[in-house]
């Protein structure tokens, strides 16, 4: 149990746990200043996962997904670029957005195959790939030669709650907009 901040909201409290997932992710990808990341998926831990990298100072961070309303409110919470997989050639884009070198860092919060080798393909020499989304059936076919001829490193995350407290004192600096990630409240 962790005590809130008079400066963080019930509303904000309540999504320390997806921003949690986000930081875990962000540590687990080794982030820092001067990196170009890119996140797969647009949902609530993509876009935690985007804040966090954001907040770790990561240079640039791109999101991509399939959903113009989800890449819109990525826009909207600090995405320094989108790319939508259905409407562009994510891969084209990548080149585009790094001078042709490929992202520092991905993270992947969609769970498909698809995001997966594309989070594989658009990475430098040498980079880490977080995977954070589950997919339906937990098996999925990777492009490995590609990776081991990339020397990509994978990490993973689950147990997160000793991020906490980071995910907290984030928001109370202000350095996380929590309240924009609501859509509704009821």
């Amino acid at each position: 149990c962790f005590k809130l901040p008079d400066n963080v909201s019930t509303l904000e409290g309540a999504l320390i746990e997806p921003l949690a997932v986000g930081f875990h992710a962000a540590k687990q990808g080794e982030a820092h200043a001067g990196q170009t990341a890119v996140v797969f998926g647009a949902g609530c831990i993509g876009l935690v996962s985007m804040m966090a990298l954001k907040a770790c100072g990561v240079s640039r961070v791109y999101v991509v997904d399939v959903m113009e309303k989800r890449l819109e409110k990525a826009m909207e919470l600090g995405a320094d670029g989108v790319i939508n997989g259905r409407e562009e050639d994510v891969l084209e884009k990548a080149k585009e957005l790094t001078g042709g070198e490929g992202f520092d860092l991905a993270i992947e919060t969609a769970g498909t195959e698809i995001t997966t080798n594309q989070a594989v393909q658009a990475v430098r020499k040498g980079s880490n790939i977080v995977l954070v989304g589950y997919g339906k059936t937990g098996m999925m076919n990777v492009m490995m030669s590609l990776a081991l001829d990339k020397e990509v490193t994978f990490k993973t995350v689950f147990r997160y709650r000793h991020i906490y407290p980071m995910a907290i004192d984030a928001v109370a600096q202000g350095k996380v907009n929590l309240k924009g990630i609501a859509t509704h409240i009821f």
